[in-house]
């Protein structure tokens, strides 16, 4: 089985990459990223996605595409047999067959969560599990587009992860993302898979603590959440384990 891993790396215009000859509609979403092969000779791929919509429920058109050196794969969403239903609050769900020009047929599920929200187009991030019988791909793009509710105000969630070995003074068990990038609004939580416990405590840019967040201690599977009202650079560690650091900008 092959695994293609999809990783955001820019938003590019479809258009300037391949000419997929999409007419105009009320609702196009495009972007890009990075494919990761993983196999014995793990390759980098580029990937594109885009989608029309007719209205919230419903997918007019809309195509993948992961391509390189010695790998070109382009598939497009069978609209008719696809469930898709966009939400008030700028997350859509959908899932349904995509055929390959090979002729090859996928089954995909795709969620998206806005980022933000403008009068002149809105920004989300999608991740999609697209696989047949030998053949999985997890896909992350950042795309942009129209937006059926432009007016509503977007709130987000990010997750950092505190991962097993956390507390080893090594170079190993930083926490994931160890610099997390997002956007003013977004809640961030730090979730515990560690096997002892650990405690989140903000910090300024010198190691000084401050006051602005401070978790209880977080046990195996605990959680702590934080909103960022503002942009800046917020750094924290545990206090349990001082070595480790971590970083949220916030833009």
């Amino acid at each position: 089985m092959k695994i293609i891993v999809a990783t955001i790396v820019s938003i590019l215009a479809l258009s300037g990459v391949y000419n997929l000859a999409y007419a105009e509609s009320s609702y196009q979403m495009s972007g890009s990223g990075a494919a990761v092969l993983n196999a014995n000779n793990p390759q980098m791929y580029q990937s594109i996605f885009r989608i029309t919509l007719s209205d919230q429920s419903t997918i007019t058109k809309g195509t993948f595409l992961v391509y390189g050196s010695d790998t070109f794969l382009h598939a497009y969403i069978l609209p008719q047999d696809w469930s898709f239903l966009y939400n008030k609050d700028g997350s859509f769900h959908g899932q349904g067959p995509v055929q390959s020009i090979q002729g090859q047929i996928f089954n995909v599920a795709l969620d998206g969560n806005r980022i933000f929200a403008t009068n002149a187009g809105s920004l989300w991030k999608v991740s999609a599990d697209m696989k047949n019988n030998n053949t999985r791909m997890i896909l992350d793009y950042l795309i942009t587009g129209a937006d059926l509710f432009p007016t509503v105000n977007v709130s987000s969630n990010a997750t950092v992860m505190i991962p097993n070995g956390n507390s080893v003074v090594a170079g190993t068990g930083f926490f994931i993302p160890l610099n997390l990038e997002a956007m003013r609004g977004t809640t961030v939580t730090w979730q515990n898979e560690d096997n002892i416990g650990h405690v989140i405590q903000s910090q300024d840019g010198h190691g000084n603590i401050v006051s602005m967040f401070n978790s209880a201690l977080l046990k195996t599977g605990d959680t702590f959440s934080y909103k960022f009202d503002k942009p800046g650079v917020y750094y924290y560690f545990c206090t349990i384990h001082p070595w480790r650091t971590g970083v949220v900008t916030i833009s």
